[in-house]
């Protein structure tokens, strides 16, 4: 069988894939990776082949000017004291970036599709042009979760929700017209199976056609550092920090220097996980306090007590899988998701916006090595999770909708 994979832009989201990748390979399937030119050595580098399309549109910077234009509209309403009912529809704004995206890929894509001939295609939510390359050889398209079903909460076309449940769900006529350009159908839900490797409880109700699947953590490759094996002499904390949130709000979003100051009272162990970018915004190192870069969470988290962090789903769900209690401190929308179901679950404390300073953060900390129910259920959250079929279990059930199909 052919398996063609199509994630989002962005490496973090193609990493949450590579476990499928590598057991669609062990199986003796042929696997192919459609990304744009500057996420193809994040794909080569985990030992699959990269199939380059697109490369004229920079989803991450379509996605800043995204941002920057709410803040400008939500400025706006607040010094005019509109009702959020009269600024522009911010449902339409949020798919530019995508539509873009998809426009950019769907010659690339598609043409790789006919000449390669899939059997399948797995998919990101968000990479609108896997239906177009599916339906140029009318093969299945699986979505891919990767945390909390964050399009069906946004009701992002394509997603599982219908016009008819809510009107948020509606198609741009722009990405109809992409559709119909290549005979694809613009439907309520793009995909016939929904992957979750998010744990249910920690999942946002309703998923559509839903298949669990457990999550595989990867963060990239490494040698193991040996002070790693040499067990902490006090319970260690682990904070960490992508560059999503700085890249969209700016240096002033980069809290580490702020929780650092917070956790440096307390009588813990630190690892910052950082990349080097970034270790350059930290001008002041307390005491225990050790910075890495380059090393797998996977690596770190068997020896933690808690992780502080911004809420990314990769990360979130990577603690979670080594049941680490976790502190988050969300800067944008989808982290505020993963916070929220952290939280709901009792696995995770949420500080937002104001509420994180260095108190509360220093406070949160100390609930969470102090144990109770933080610990308990981020236990509980691991063997959820654990408690999922495995990828090469998830092989056959994909081999079977591919021969239904």
């Amino acid at each position: 069988m052919r398996v063609l994979f199509t994630p989002m832009a962005w490496a973090t989201h193609y990493y949450q894939m590579v476990g499928l990748v590598w057991a669609f390979r062990a199986a003796g399937h042929d696997v192919r990776v459609a990304v744009p030119p500057s996420v193809t050595g994040a794909v080569t580098g985990t030992g699959a082949i990269a199939v380059a399309v697109g490369g004229n549109y920079d989803l991450m910077a379509g996605i800043t000017d995204l941002v920057k234009t709410k803040q400008r509209m939500d400025q706006q309403a607040a010094e005019t004291d509109r009702p959020a009912g009269a600024r522009p529809n911010l449902l339409e704004l949020r798919m530019v970036p995508h539509i873009k995206a998809a426009e950019d890929v769907a010659e690339d894509l598609v043409a790789f599709a006919r000449a390669w001939r899939p059997d399948l295609v797995i998919s990101d939510p968000l990479v609108y042009a896997a239906p177009l390359a599916a339906a140029a050889v009318g093969v299945p398209v699986v979505r891919h979760l990767w945390g909390p079903d964050m399009s069906r909460n946004i009701f992002l076309p394509g997603s599982g929700v219908s016009e008819q449940e809510d009107p948020r769900a509606a198609w741009p006529a722009q990405l109809t017209a992409l559709y119909e350009k290549y005979g694809a159908k613009a439907r309520a839900d793009i995909a016939e199976r929904t992957l979750d490797n998010c744990p249910e409880s920690l999942q946002l109700p309703g998923v559509p056609n839903r298949v669990p699947m457990r999550y595989t953590s990867y963060n990239g490759s490494a040698v193991a550092p040996t002070w790693l094996s040499q067990p902490p002499d006090r319970p260690r904390v682990c904070v960490t920090w992508g560059s999503l949130a700085t890249a969209l709000l700016g240096p002033e979003s980069f809290l580490v220097p702020r929780i650092l100051d917070a956790l440096s009272g307390l009588d813990v162990d630190i690892v910052v996980a950082v990349k080097q970018a970034d270790r350059e915004r930290i001008p002041t190192v307390p005491a225990r306090t050790r910075i890495v870069e380059g090393v797998p969470l996977e690596l770190i988290m068997p020896t933690c007590d808690a992780i502080v962090h911004q809420s990314g789903a990769g990360t979130a769900l990577t603690a979670a899988l080594y049941g680490v209690p976790q502190l988050t401190l969300p800067q944008v929308a989808d982290q505020d998701l993963v916070s929220d179901r952290l939280a709901h679950v009792g696995a995770g404390i949420c500080l937002k916006g104001e509420e994180a300073e260095t108190g509360a953060i220093t406070a949160a900390a100390a609930k969470i090595l102090a144990g109770g129910e933080p610990r308990s259920a981020a236990r509980r959250l691991r063997e959820e999770m654990l408690a999922q079929p495995t990828p090469s279990e998830i092989v056959r059930t994909l081999e079977e909708l591919s021969a239904a199909h």
